[in-house]
């Protein structure tokens, strides 16, 4: 007898994703584009040079003089 409704035999079953793996594999690729382009500004972010104040003082707070 013919039935309509498909056999295990027939096809492999796929896990469907649920929402916890969906939560887990997220947050694992929002860490991952993070890091990478955290790295990305540290390496190749253009450096500037200090300012010439014409003063040998270092201080934050006495820049002019």
């Amino acid at each position: 007898m013919t039935t309509l409704t498909p056999h295990s035999t027939d096809k492999p079953q796929f896990k469907r994703p649920n929402l916890e793996r969906q939560a887990i594999l997220f947050t694992i690729g929002l860490y991952l584009f993070i890091s990478a382009a955290l790295l990305a500004v540290h390496y190749f972010a253009p450096t500037t040079p200090a300012p010439d104040t014409g003063s040998s003082s270092t201080s934050p707070y006495n820049p002019g003089s």
